[in-house]
């Protein structure tokens, strides 16, 4: 079974485990899996979503950056 990009979410981190090339977030509860045996991804798809979550990290960081809040400012 191939699984849509639509299902696919990547994390730096997980339950406070951090990982080098992160972690593959699958959402199984929208796909019928009876009778699957094999899963495939394709890398395309994930690059783009982690791609696509770096993206919005970064903007985040330039609107704190902006309006002058950082992360020690959380301190």
């Amino acid at each position: 079974m191939k699984i849509p990009a639509r299902f696919l979410k990547y994390a730096a981190t997980h339950g406070g485990t951090s990982s080098n090339e992160g972690w593959l977030e699958i959402d199984i509860r929208a796909l019928d899996l009876d009778g699957v045996t094999r899963l495939y991804v394709n890398l395309d798809d994930l690059a783009r979503v982690k791609d696509k979550r770096d993206s919005a990290a970064s903007a985040l960081d330039a609107w704190d950056a902006k309006f002058g809040k950082s992360e020690e400012d959380t301190s």
